[in-house]
């Protein structure tokens, strides 16, 4: 759901846009029963999220109820030459409505030094007299409306539609699995005789959070609690690992000579790691590391999830950061970053102070 699809404006969704980020469930399958939150800007979403489907459904529920939850996205754009851009983020699945409709969020990681991320929003109900699910797709930074109907075609969700251009569109969900799917979408421009693949995102379901492995991976962090060393071009520099929050948190200080000391704070996240990073530019990037797979691994990856206090996209910012613990005594850290649309990387070797 790339931003080339061109605006087809619908107005039935103009009331669903302000739930994008209603995925959180809470209350019952009709109406939500759980206490409204204290913060008044929070109460529609909460009031909007629904448990599950309404009864009235029946078994077209469980076209989409297989698909509540969280996915991780590999998300693939075809170019007209034939090559694929990728770009990593995750999908959103969750009843809304009372339960008699469901939303998603189709959500693009920050890349190539931009630091917000890209997101649209898909409203799926049930037609009752037409016999078919309609579904409108909206972009609003793109200002893109986009409406599809269909359901169920042997073992595929297939959804049609046409653009403002009078392409005609198909939107499949394929290979169904429990954990596992693939969504594609293809443009027709002679009414359906052939078609051409725009896009392809393969997704795979986020495992239940595993606070196992991320405490374990925190744990081996926090073992570089002390005074560390080392000299990055010329200029010397000392790191000192503190724990902190009743040893919730791991708290980096980064102090080169002559100049202003940064701060990086790690913690736990469910079954990951995030970072956010104090930097002397005066933003704050907040990264986060993938699900944690193998708590003894010897490097840690973040990635930028946004930042904050940037005056301008154009401004220097970190965007991701690599800790590598290459033995007791040897850490080395690989930061990246993005400057007036290029990007590079700083190494720091570290060694721990006797």
């Amino acid at each position: 759901m790339d931003a080339k699809h061109s605006s087809l404006r619908l107005s039935i969704l103009s009331c669903a846009l302000g739930g994008a980020l209603a995925i959180a469930v809470a209350g019952g399958g009709a109406a939500a029963e759980a206490a409204p939150p204290t913060d008044a800007r929070q109460q529609m979403v909460a009031v909007l999220a629904a448990a599950e489907p309404h009864p009235a459904l029946g078994d077209q529920a469980r076209i989409w109820d297989r698909f509540v939850g969280t996915w991780d996205a590999d998300f693939g754009f075809f170019a007209d030459d034939g090559s694929v851009r990728h770009q990593p983020g995750e999908l959103e699945f969750g009843w809304v409505l009372d339960g008699l409709a469901v939303q998603d969020l189709w959500i693009g990681y920050p890349r190539n030094g931009r630091t917000e991320r890209s997101i649209g929003t898909s409203l799926r109900y049930y037609d009752t007299e037409a016999k078919t699910w309609r579904v409108v797709f909206v972009n609003p930074r793109f200002g893109a409306s986009l409406g599809v109907a269909g359901g169920l075609e042997g073992d595929r969700i297939v959804l049609r539609g046409s653009d403002a251009d009078g392409s005609s569109l198909r939107w499949s969900f394929n290979d169904l699995q429990a954990d596992s799917f693939t969504w594609r979408g293809e443009r027709s421009r002679d009414g359906g005789k052939t078609w051409r693949l725009e896009e392809e995102h393969h997704m795979r379901r986020r495992a239940v959070a595993d606070s196992a492995k991320s405490a374990l991976a925190f744990t081996r962090l926090a073992s570089l609690v002390g005074k560390w060393t080392g000299e990055q071009a010329g200029t010397p520099f000392e790191v000192t690992y503190t724990l902190t929050a009743d040893g919730s948190a791991l708290m980096e200080e980064f102090r080169p000579q002559g100049g202003a000391v940064m701060v990086t704070m790690f913690s736990v996240d469910g079954d990951h790691i995030v970072a956010t990073h104090y930097c002397s530019a005066k933003n704050q990037p907040q990264m986060a590391s993938a699900a944690i797979a193998d708590p003894a691994a010897k490097s840690l990856a973040f990635s930028l999830v946004r930042v904050t206090g940037l005056h301008t996209p154009a401004d220097w910012h970190n965007t991701g950061l690599t800790v590598t613990m290459d033995d007791a005594d040897h850490l080395t850290q690989e930061w990246t970053y993005a400057f007036r649309g290029e990007t590079g990387t700083n190494t720091f070797h570290l060694t721990r102070a006797r």
